[in-house]
This record gives structure tokens, C-alpha cells and sequence, in this order.
């Protein structure tokens, strides 16, 4: 259907009616991908404090996405997306305060799950072992004798005192 011509000084509204036009094409294209909601929530989750930190880096990743890309028959070089790739870097605080009751529970939860995972293996498990403690220094071996020592002996006053045949018949 064709429009009839525009009256006089109708070429503002004409203007203002194809940028409405423009903006609701755009808006339906934004609102139909569902990578631009996930992306939306997750930048809203990003602390305010990080967001400039944190868009930098998208930025400048993109621009050397585009520099490659453009120079990439002449030098073979193409990037890619790391899926492991991580935009906060590790940092241990000051003075931490660790839990020492919790630590030593995830500690010994870590040696239950450890077992389970290479009592399977039959002697297998003790090779590699073996590489590893190789690998230790003399004060690592030490640290791990020493600590394994006292948890024997822990396991042994535990099962003197919880296994015990009167305990047993309670």
C-alpha cells in the first residue's frame, strides 16, 4: 500500500515514525536472543564495582578477536573462545581466618573421598602415589609421615573407644 504524499512540514514526523520503525525492528531482534537475557541477568549480578573492570576486558578481547580476524591469512593466527578462561584472578587475603574444626572435617571427608575414588584401582593408586611423594621434598614427605602418623593413631583411640565390645551391646 502506497502512503499518499506528505503534506507540508510532515518530514520530522515521517523521520520521527521510521526511527520508531528502526527502534522497534532493533528491540525485536535484542528481546528474540536468548543469549542477550542471560547475558543482561549476568551483567546485572556483576558487582557495580567490577563492571568497568570487567567491560574493559570484554573490550579489549574483542578488538583482538577483530585484529586477528583480519590479518588471519597472512599470519594463521585465529582466536577462539576458552570456555575455562576466568576474568577474576585468585587472591588470598591478608591475614585469612581460617576455621580450623571445618578445615579439619573437609580434610578428613577429602581422604574418605579419596579412597573411594582409588580403592578400585588395587595397587595402581599406590604407583602413582609413590611418583608423587617422589616428586615431594624431604619436608613435604615429612609433613605428610608426621600427619598421617597422628591420624592412625586417632583412628586407633577412636575405635578402642567407640568400638569396644560393651559399647557394642548399648
Amino acid at each position: 500500500m502506497t502512503r499518499p504524499p506528505d503534506p507540508v512540514g510532515a518530514g520530522p514526523l515521517e523521520a520521527l515514525r521510521t526511527l520508531l520503525d528502526s527502534a522497534s525492528h532493533l528491540l525485536g531482534e535484542l528481546t528474540d536472543d536468548p543469549l542477550l537475557a542471560r547475558w543482561t541477568k549476568v551483567f546485572a549480578q556483576i558487582p557495580a564495582a567490577d563492571r568497568e573492570a570487567i567491560v574493559a576486558i570484554l573490550e579489549r578481547e574483542m578488538q583482538a578477536r577483530v585484529t586477528a580476524a583480519a590479518v588471519g591469512d597472512l599470519t594463521g593466527l585465529s582466536l577462539r573462545p576458552n570456555p575455562r578462561a576466568r576474568l577474576y584472578a585468585r587472591v588470598l587475603t591478608d591475614d585469612p581466618q581460617p576455621n580450623p574444626e571445618r578445615a579439619v572435617q573437609q580434610a578428613l571427608r577429602a581422604i574418605h573421598i579419596t579412597h573411594n575414588a582409588v580403592a578400585p584401582m588395587d595397587s595402581e593408586w599406590q604407583a602413582i602415589a609413590r611418583d608423587a611423594l617422589g616428586q615431594a621434598s624431604a619436608a613435604e614427605r615429612a609433613s605428610v609421615e608426621h600427619f598421617a602418623r597422628e591420624l592412625l593413631s586417632l583412628v586407633d583411640e577412636c575405635r578402642r573407644r567407640l568400638d569396644s565390645p560393651q559399647r557394642m551391646r548399648s
